[in-house]
C-alpha cells in the first residue's frame, strides 16, 4: 500500500505540468520525507534553537525559520540542474559525514548549555533582539542536514533535471523544477513549523525542563555517532571502531573540562574543545604519516586486482562479475537484477535485510533471477550512471535495475520498499 502511494505521488511529480493537485501531491511528499527517522535529530535542535524566540513572536521566527528551510531546497534544485546531481554525491564523501557529526556534536554540547552561540540562541534575556536573518539562516542549515535524507520522492524531481542536461542547460526547466523543490521543502518543514509555534505551551517552571533538554541533546549526540559511524564504513573501517573513538573523545573532552577550575561552563567548554581538537589533529596527522608509510613499504602490482566472483547473503548468491551474470542469465533464461549498493546507504542495508526476512520476495530472487550486487566503488558503476537512461544514479542510492540477457531495461526504480513491483517484473519476464 505504501508503494503504491509513493508511486502515486511520483507520477504527479514527473509530470511536466504544475497545478494545485501536483502543488498538494509536492507538499505531501515533503511531509513524509520529515516524518523518515534520519529527519529526526533535527527537531531537538529546532527546538533548541526557537526556544528564545517564540516568547514575543510566537509565529514570525518559526515562520522565518519554516522559509529558510523550504528554500535550501530550492537551492538544491538549482544546484543539481548545473552541476548535474554533483552536490548530492558530496554529501554522500566520509569527510563529509564526519563535518555533519561534528556539528550535531556542538549543536548537542549547545542544547545542554555546555556551549553558547549568540548566531543560534541570540539575546536570551530578550528575544527581541533576535536577528529574523539568522533564524532564516539557521532554517537553511537545518534544510542543509536534512539533506542526506534524499528519498524517492526528491529523486522524482531531480531526475527530470539531469534529463533536461542531455540537451544543455536550459534555464526555464531548471528553474521550474526549483519551484518543485521549495515546495516540497514546504510540506517537509511543516514538521518543524508546529514544533516552532507550539512546542513550547508547555509550563516553563520546574526542574522537569532540565531533564527534557538533557535528553533532546543525548538525542543530538547519538546521530551525531552514526554520521561518525556511516564515514568510518565508507572509509573502509570496522563500524565498531567508530564507537571507540566517539567515547574515547568524549571521555577525554570531559577530563579536560573538568581540568578547568575557573571560568563560566561555556568558556570553559570551549576551551576544551579547542584543545581536544589540536591533540586530534596531532594523532590524525600521525596516523596518515604510519599509514602511508606502511602502504609504500608494502605495495604490491598485483593488489586490488582480484576480484570477488561471488558474494553470500543468507541463502542468496550475489554475483559481482558482468560476465558471468550475462553468461548465466543466457544459459538460465531468467531476468538480471542489479542492487546498486554503497556501505553508507542505510536504505541498500534495509532492502539487503528485507531480501532474506521477505519469504516472497526471498523466494522470488533466490529461484527466478539472477542477482548482481554493484558497489559505488566498482568500476562499472560508472559505466551505469554515465547512461542516459539511468539518470537516477546521478542523485543517489539504491537503485535497482532488472534487465534482460541482452541489457535490456525490464524494471527501474529507488524505492527500495517496492516488493510488488519488482517481483511483478521478474515473473511476468
Amino acid at each position: 500500500m505504501v508503494s503504491e502511494i509513493q508511486t502515486f505521488i511520483e507520477s504527479q511529480l514527473s509530470s511536466g505540468s504544475f497545478s494545485l493537485f501536483s502543488f498538494f501531491f509536492l507538499a505531501l511528499g515533503g511531509l513524509l520525507a520529515g516524518l523518515l527517522p534520519c529527519v529526526y535529530p533535527l527537531y531537538p535542535i529546532t527546538a533548541g534553537i526557537l526556544k528564545s524566540r517564540v516568547s514575543n513572536h510566537k509565529w514570525s521566527h518559526p515562520l522565518v525559520y519554516y522559509v529558510g528551510l523550504a528554500s535550501m531546497y530550492a537551492v538544491f534544485g538549482l544546484v543539481a540542474g548545473f552541476s548535474g546531481g554533483a552536490f548530492n554525491s558530496f554529501l554522500r564523501y566520509p569527510e563529509t559525514q564526519v563535518l555533519l557529526a561534528i556539528l550535531l556534536f556542538v549543536l548537542g554540547l549547545s542544547v545542554a548549555e555546555f556551549l553558547y552561540f549568540p548566531f543560534f540562541a541570540g539575546d536570551l534575556r530578550n528575544s527581541a533582539n533576535v536577528s529574523y536573518a539568522n533564524t532564516f539562516f539557521l532554517g537553511v542549515g537545518a534544510g542543509l542536514l536534512s539533506s542526506p535524507c534524499v528519498g524517492p520522492v526528491v529523486v522524482s524531481i531531480l531526475v527530470q533535471l539531469i534529463a533536461y542536461q542531455t540537451e544543455g542547460i536550459r534555464l526555464v526547466p531548471i528553474l521550474f523544477t526549483s519551484l518543485k523543490m521549495f515546495v516540497f521543502g514546504l510540506g517537509l518543514g511543516i514538521p518543524f513549523l508546529l514544533i516552532g509555534v507550539f512546542g513550547f505551551a508547555l509550563p516553563k517552571s520546574g526542574k522537569w525542563m532540565k531533564s527534557v533538554q538533557w535528553i533532546l541533546a543525548l538525542m543530538i549526540l547519538y546521530f551525531s555517532f552514526t554520521y561518525l559511524e556511516k564515514a568510518f564504513v565508507l572509509w573502509g573501517l570496522d563500524a565498531s571502531l567508530a564507537a571507540k573513538v566517539f567515547l574515547i573523545w568524549t571521555l577525554a573532552l570531559s577530563f579536560l573540562y573538568l581540568q578547568k577550575k575557573e571560568g563560566l561552563p561555556c568558556e570553559k567548554m570551549k576551551h576544551s574543545l579547542l584543545q581536544l581538537g589540536a591533540y586530534t589533529s596531532l594523532v590524525i596527522l600521525i596516523l596518515l604519516l604510519q599509514s602511508g608509510v606502511s602502504k609504500f613499504s608494502s605495495a604490491s602490482p598485483a593488489a586490488g586486482f582480484k576480484s570477488v566472483p561471488t558474494e553470500v547473503h543468507g541463502n542468496l548468491e550475489w554475483f559481482r562479475s558482468k560476465e558471468e551474470v550475462y553468461r548465466i542469465a543466457k544459459e538460465t533464461g531468467k531476468p538480471i537484477f542489479i542492487d546498486f549498493y554503497a556501505d553508507w546507504c542505510t536504505n541498500c542495508k534495509e532492502f539487503q535485510k528485507l531480501t532474506l526476512t521477505n519469504q516472497e520476495w526471498n523466494e522470488t530472487f533466490k529461484n527466478k533471477a539472477i542477482l548482481w550486487k554493484i558497489y559505488d566503488t566498482d568500476p562499472i558503476f560508472e559505466e551505469f550512471a554515465n547512461n542516459p537512461n539511468y539518470p537516477e544514479l546521478k542523485i543517489g542510492l539504491p537503485f535497482f535495475l532488472i534487465l534482460d540477457a541482452d541489457g535490456k531495461m525490464i524494471y527501474k526504480s529507488n524505492d527500495y520498499l517496492d516488493t510488488k513491483g519488482m517481483i511483478d517484473a521478474i515473473l511476468k519476464f
